[in-house]
């Protein structure tokens, strides 16, 4: 399908003739336009708008993917989120509001202000907070509707994930994974695949650069990941930093402990009965642990081919230095609750930099370089 075929399908959906689209970059199984909004089309009765509404972002994914689905459920159910004005179920395609081009967290840490990308940062964590504790009342709406959407092996299977992430633990830690003892430490996260209480809605993606801020705080894009999970497996974002993005740097001492904070102090504003639950810490330290493990699902193939750049040229890491950086952090920061695991990454670290050399070695955040 051609960008002009989207952008018509998009005016259908709208109601609204629309014009001058602009590419604003999507991925290899979406395209994003940016267009000028005009009249409403004859015969049409031309979606409600705002007043001055001059333009609209349309997102369309180009196969019959599970993005569609779940992105329209964020956008139905989560707030700080753009406006769904239209869909078109039919051709997996989205009307949205326009945000403008306003700065995301990630090019905050990779500027040269270091103020403005702590605090920047800080008031990401308690916004993302804010906005899963918001999330909660949706829950059994987004749950039910993704069922119903998704084929079963679209949807998180937890398990199943973490046992494909120890076979790529197991090619890189060698005799160093003891997977038995691993498994049975694991078994300590049932409340991770069976939230309950716990449970919130997501937009499964909350990377740096998914997030934009303006004069009124943080708002969140790209809801293609959007699903239900415990709040910890948010949390987790905080922490690691970034668990499944490109821009994962080694932050500064304290920068993490603030975040986390920051979330807390946000899913408190909503849920304090999570936020104050004395289990809180072990939860948030054991979604680090699934995390940690499914860093190599992700990312080892990728770094035995040597692969450059997990995001935009330029700007990210290799998938060599994320992949040594999450299991170095694993090492260190999970010897008290998982040492089996611990062990297994710290042997996982030592063979990417005996074969990797310097390749695996990682970089702090560019903002919080020394002056």
């Amino acid at each position: 399908m051609t960008p002009e075929e989207t952008v018509a399908l998009a005016a259908a959906a709208l109601g609204r003739r629309l014009t001058d689209p602009v590419d604003l970059g999507g991925s290899r199984r979406s395209r994003v336009l940016r267009c000028a909004v005009g009249e409403v089309q004859p015969g049409a009765t031309g979606a409600a708008l705002p007043d001055g509404t001059t333009t609209v972002v349309v997102k369309q994914f180009l196969d019959a993917a599970p993005e569609f689905s779940r992105e329209s459920v964020g956008l139905d159910v989560l707030d700080r989120t753009p406006e769904l004005y239209a869909r078109d179920p039919a051709n997996h395609l989205l009307v949205m509001s326009d945000l403008g081009d306003l700065p995301t967290l990630a090019d905050l840490l990779l500027g040269d202000d270091r103020e403005r990308a702590w605090q920047g940062a800080h008031a990401w964590a308690r916004a993302l907070g804010e906005l899963v504790g918001r999330s909660r009342s949706a829950v059994g709406d987004a749950r039910e509707r993704l069922a119903a959407d998704l084929a079963a092996e679209e949807l998180w299977d937890l398990q199943t994930v973490i046992g494909l992430g120890l076979d790529k633990l197991a090619e890189a830690a060698g005799d160093r994974l003891d997977r038995p003892a691993v498994e049975a430490e694991l078994a300590s996260i049932g409340g991770l695949t069976d939230p309950g209480e716990a449970a919130v809605v997501w937009p499964g993606d909350t990377c740096p650069d998914n997030a934009v801020v303006g004069t009124d705080g943080w708002l969140f894009l790209d809801l293609e990941g959007t699903g239900v999970e415990h709040a910890s497996a948010v949390a987790a974002y905080t922490v690691l930093p970034f668990a499944s993005c490109w821009c994962v740097f080694d932050p500064p001492a304290g920068l993490t402990d603030d975040l986390l904070a920051a979330f807390t102090e946000g899913l408190a504003v909503h849920a304090p009965q999570l936020a104050g639950d004395p289990a809180w810490p072990l939860q948030v330290r054991q979604a680090c642990a699934v995390y940690s493990v499914l860093a190599g699902f992700w990312f080892l193939d990728s770094a035995r081919e040597g692969r450059a750049d997990v995001g935009p040229a330029g700007r990210s890491p290799s998938y060599r230095q994320i992949l040594g950086y999450r299991w170095r952090w694993g090492a260190l920061n999970l010897r008290d609750d998982f040492p089996a695991l611990a062990a297994a990454l710290g042997g996982a670290a030592a063979w990417a930099s005996e074969t990797w050399g310097p390749d695996a070695e990682i970089a702090g955040y560019p903002a919080f370089a020394p002056a």
